[in-house]
């Protein structure tokens, strides 16, 4: 006979069931580092999402994130959402390590990203070299002849500070953590440790399906996240959105979108609306949609008060 044990999964914080022998006391659970990152999270969530207007914020920032993500169509034809978002985020993070350090390589990001299983280390190339042909990046002297040391151009930079400048406004309308932000956002000694901050729970293994499991069929396909926001930033509206309008907005192909729209409404996260009386054919969120949304967005403006404190605590300590 065999009771059944627990044991945390450090990578991921799940609980797996395991078999120890009978009458064994269990042993203590020793807490990962992502539950100590995530410490009060679930709890914040709710206080954030318990606030006045709450709906309303994320739904305009949810709105303004779809346009400030429209020029991304060629990076999202070579990775998704998901995967492109984290690997250029471990992209700033190294950037912005001392001299001293590593820094960024494209052999360090090739390893990093195989070992958070973000993507190949060939896609990694891809990226890089879409990257150097757009100017996002570009090599940097290093006193180690042998180490080809890459920094991002202020370029990239500008375009993940009007994405975090969107998603501190709406957290300024709730909290005083947002315009402290804002007012340091092109301030580096504030966006070194920032930057990381809002890294650190995906090195430790953090993915959005953890919280929101729902929305897995959008994050792990390419421009499906940027679906997600569409459709959710619409919803009060509720005019179907085509899929047609959608391809030509994010410019992917018309059956790549229908396709998963159609696996969203399988999922019962949107509805199809055929009837052109009610603005036909498109698609529209359904609540289960919005709630996941509404989620993800709460998440997402806690890790940015995290971050903020972060920041000050290096430019006012």
């Amino acid at each position: 006979m065999s009771i059944i044990g627990r044991i945390r999964d450090t990578k991921v914080g799940a609980v797996v069931l395991t078999a120890t022998d009978e009458g064994a006391n269990e042993a203590p659970v020793a807490p990962s580092r992502l539950d100590a990152i995530l410490h009060g999270e679930a709890e914040d969530r709710v206080r954030l999402r318990a606030l006045p207007g709450f709906a309303r914020i994320v739904r305009g920032a949810a709105s303004k994130l779809c346009t400030c993500y429209q020029g991304d169509h060629i990076f999202s034809r070579l990775m998704n959402d998901r995967g492109r978002l984290t690997l250029f985020s471990l992209m700033i993070d190294m950037h912005f390590e001392p001299a001293s350090a590593q820094g960024l390589t494209s052999g360090r990001l090739k390893a990093e990203a195989s070992a958070l299983d973000i993507c190949s280390p060939g896609r990694v190339t891809a990226v890089l070299a879409a990257c150097r042909m757009f100017g996002l990046v570009a090599a940097a002297p290093d006193a180690d002849r042998r180490r080809r040391r890459l920094v991002i151009t202020d370029k990239l930079l500008d375009m993940h500070k009007a994405r975090w400048g969107l998603m501190l406004e709406a957290l300024a309308e709730m909290r005083p953590e947002g315009a402290l932000g804002l007012r340091h956002l092109h301030n580096t000694a504030f966006i070194a440790p920032y930057a990381a901050a809002l890294l650190e729970p995906l090195r430790e293994g953090w993915r959005p399906i953890v919280d929101v499991p729902s929305i897995e069929m959008f994050v792990d396909r390419d421009g499906g996240l940027m679906l997600a926001f569409a459709l959710f930033g619409n919803a009060e509206r509720g005019t179907p959105l085509s899929a047609a309008g959608l391809a030509r907005t994010y410019r992917l192909s018309r059956s790549h979108i229908v396709d998963i729209l159609q696996k969203a409404v399988e999922s019962g996260l949107a509805r199809r609306v055929d009837d052109r009386a009610q603005g036909g054919p498109g698609f529209v969120a359904e609540p289960a949609l919005i709630e996941a949304m509404e989620s993800l967005m709460a998440t997402a403006l806690v890790r940015q008060s995290r971050a903020v404190r972060r920041g000050l605590e290096a430019v006012e300590p």
